[in-house]
């Protein structure tokens, strides 16, 4: 008996122990959470992290606004629908060229076929009379100082007729009639009515053609440089050069070349070049403004 009284009083003994020694536990547990709670953010859960998730931007958009930035530069060629074979010669790039082509030449419609399924863009050459006129051989419905607007007009809408899938015109030669307001008026009533672009060529320094353009509301910009007045390949590519820091100085630029070998060659030996510079080549729709 007396044992057993003994192993009873130890037991209790034991059991008061592991109450006091458990009751300061509780508390500091206790005392933890609640200054946790307090000092959790309103509305997270203690312990919670907050993951943020970042969208992807979409790289298309920007590499499209990086080439967008790019200096632009827009070759044209002149004087299509000639001589098929130099005319050919220049197409087959994969590059962005604009090809200007003449309405009543042998083969105006199959020059404009071939550069719009070359992938490339197709402008309208219009005949303009020259300063001189005497002097060169005129294309058939050359427009001349002296027209009324309505005869301006008929010789314009019958030569976009003439050539397919145009985008813009440009004047050949014209030195004499781009600078006469009334002559270019009526050229660019037409354009304005044909949503076409106009793109001076710039064989006047007195051309009226981006001043009437800007008042009839037509999308316009003037010719930088002629790349091939000289037929050599290194001097064409020096030429090829200066609307190239053009391009730079101003954000865009327009050259103009003619169908001939040399220029074929020296401007496909200048698209590296060009677009190591950081220079993108544009259709001449891609520089009016």
């Amino acid at each position: 008996m007396g044992r057993s009284k003994k192993k009873g009083k130890r037991k209790k003994n034991n059991g008061r122990r592991v109450t006091f020694i458990l009751i300061p536990v509780f508390l500091a547990l206790s005392l933890a959470f609640f200054y946790i709670l307090k000092t959790a953010s309103p509305g997270k859960k203690p312990g919670r992290q907050v993951v943020r998730i970042s969208i992807p931007k979409d790289k298309g958009a920007e590499e499209e606004a990086a080439l967008r930035a790019l200096p632009k530069l827009a070759l044209i060629v002149d004087d299509g629908g000639y001589n098929m074979e130099n005319f050919k010669e220049m197409l087959g790039t994969g590059k962005r060229i604009t090809y200007a082509i003449l309405p009543h030449s042998p083969h105006a419609q199959e020059a404009a076929l071939l550069a719009y399924r070359d992938g490339s863009e197709v402008m309208l050459h219009l005949p303009m009379e020259p300063k001189n006129g005497g002097q060169y051989s005129l294309e058939k419905d050359t427009v001349r100082t002296g027209m009324d607007a309505k005869r301006v007009q008929k010789i314009l809408e019958d030569a976009l007729k003439q050539v397919p899938h145009v985008r813009g015109i440009n004047n050949h030669m014209g030195s004499k009639a781009t600078e006469d307001p009334q002559v270019m008026g009526a050229v660019m009533q037409v354009l304005k009515r044909e949503g076409l672009y106009f793109i001076d060529s710039n064989t006047s320094f007195q051309t009226v053609g981006p001043e009437m353009a800007r008042i009839a509301g037509v999308a316009s910009r003037r010719n930088d440089q002629f790349i091939d007045r000289e037929k050599k390949i290194e001097a064409i590519k020096n030429a090829i050069r200066l609307a190239m820091r053009k391009a730079k100085q101003e954000g865009r630029a327009v050259a103009i070349g003619h169908p001939h070998p040399s220029t074929a060659q020296a401007i496909k030996e200048m698209i590296s070049e060009i677009e190591k510079e950081g220079i993108r080549l544009v259709f001449a729709s891609e520089v009016v403004g």
